[in-house]
Order: structure tokens, then sequence, then C-alpha cells
């Protein structure tokens, strides 16, 4: 494939910024609001499709983590299996030399061996140990070869605009949900949405949840990346305050709310879709007060 149509994907390099962002103590708080209430399936809706969307976000971190336990695991399985037969490898050792030496070892003779034995097996086994401590893996090295490797920063640029897209669907979703309660004929469909908010449950909290900066901002990046291939200059003129034109810096800042923008196209980072879930979270859980 011709390199001169792949774009170069901006991605974070930092393994533990795909860490979990599932909150789910304020999971667990938002069901006990929302607890045989109209909201009850809504909220249950959302949760699903937050937890499979932390699920995706993480999966980078969780591999490279779970690599890392696995390889504990067989280092500490292997030192605990040997320690188990230890005893039973001196015994046998001892009993096929003794049984193959001529004239045949004495009492004291073959104690002895024993003891020559065991000790050998323990200082085998104290330099195995040592050896297997220093070549533990190095998940900062093994995480460095899958960053610098040719399709691990396509993965996780792919897997990033899909998380953060799919935040924003399901809080649409939970919206039509939430309207659902007063209106039961509303669809996701009508263009009346922050209306309907309105009506039902008045200027503010419908303000709050629908047409504040914070989900205008999150809304016309959505609509970027999944209408216009990430070019989102109706939010740049919106809100320039949270876009930063990255284009020609090398290391540019990944952490934070703000957006970064390559050559015109918004670039998801991870702390973009953490941002967003403490944002709708915050709306989930002022809704789901009103409703109670």
């Amino acid at each position: 494939m011709d390199d001169t149509i792949i774009e170069t994907p901006l991605f974070d390099p930092n393994m533990d910024s795909y860490k979990p962002f599932f909150d789910h103590e304020w999971a667990k708080q938002t069901f006990e609001l929302v607890k045989d209430s109209a909201l009850e399936s809504p909220v249950n809706s959302l949760m699903v499709a937050w937890r499979s969307t932390n699920g995706a976000h993480l999966l980078p971190w969780l591999m490279a983590d779970s690599l890392r336990g696995y390889a504990k695991g067989e280092h500490l399985g292997n030192i605990e299996y040997r320690t188990s037969y230890s005893d039973q490898l001196v015994k046998h050792l001892v009993e096929k030399i003794a049984s193959r030496m001529h004239p045949k070892l004495k009492y004291d003779q073959r104690a002895s061996l024993s003891r020559i034995v065991g000790q050998i097996e323990k200082e085998a086994f104290h330099d195995m140990k040592a050896a297997r401590s220093q070549v533990e893996l190095d998940i900062s090295e093994y995480w460095r070869f899958l960053t610098e490797s040719r399709e691990f920063p396509f993965c996780i640029m792919g897997t990033q605009i899909i998380n953060y897209c799919s935040l924003f669907f399901a809080y649409e979703d939970f919206i039509a949900g939430f309207i659902r309660v007063k209106n039961p004929k509303y669809t996701s469909t009508h263009k009346d949405t922050t209306a309907q908010l309105t009506i039902h449950y008045g200027a503010v909290l419908g303000g709050y949840c629908w047409a504040d900066a914070e989900i205008d901002v999150a809304r016309l990046v959505r609509n970027a990346l999944v209408h216009n291939s990430g070019r989102c200059e109706p939010a740049i003129e919106k809100h320039p305050t949270r876009f930063l034109d990255v284009t020609e810096i090398a290391n540019p800042e990944l952490r934070g709310h703000k957006f970064n923008i390559v050559s015109g196209k918004v670039q998801i980072a991870p702390d973009n879709t953490r941002y967003l879930f403490s944002i709708l979270k915050l709306r989930v859980t002022r809704i789901a007060e009103a409703i109670k």
C-alpha cells in the first residue's frame, strides 16, 4: 500500500492513560437512585454500554498488564513447584547413585551423600531463583515495542474514536429514555430534544443535560468524527479554547480536556474520552436525582 495515503496517527504513548475510567461506586449509587423508577431500564442500558466502552478503552493496558501478571505467575509457579518436589528429587538421586555404587554404601556414607545432594539442590534452586529474577518481563520495554510497531498506533487511534462516539451515543439514548418517561412517543430521531426536556423537566435541567457548552462540544466532535472524517471547523469556531492545533508540534500535550488538531482533523486521546465520561456522569446523576 502506498504510504503517502496513510496519515500519521497521533496517540498517547503512556500505558497508564489506558487504565479504566468507569466509576463503579458511582454506578452503584446511581442504580440505588433509580431503583423501581421509570428510569431504571434506561440507566441499566447506559451502564452496560459505558462499561463496554470502558472495556474497549482499557484493552491496550489490560493486554500489557495481563502479560506482566502471567509472566510473574509463571515465575512464582515454577518456584512453588520446584519447592514441592525438591525433597523427592534429593531422595531419588541418592537412591539412584547408591544403587550403582560398588561396593554398596554404608549407612553413614549414604547419609553423607544425601546431605551433599541436598546441598547441591538448594544451591541450584537459589541460582535458579536469582537467574529468573534478573530476566523478569520489563513491561515498559514491551509497551515501547508495541507502540513503535507499525499497526499498533492505528489500533489505538481507531478504538479511541469509537470509544468517544460510543460514550456519547449511549448518552443520547439515555436522554431519549429520560424524555420517554414523560412522552412515550418520543424517539431519538426527533429534532426537538432541548424543547422536550424543557417542557417536561424545565429549562435549567434541560439546558444542563443537553444544551450547555460541554455537551455542545462533545456533540460537535462526535458529528465531525462520524460524518466529516474528523474535520470539525464548526466546533473550533464555537469553542476555540477547547482545541489546539499541534500539526507542527513534535510532542503535543495529550492530557487534559483539550482536543488536538492535526491537519485540520480532531484527534481523540484517552483523556478526551475520560473527560467526556466525567462530564456525562454528572448529568446522569442530576437526572437520576430529579426522577426520584
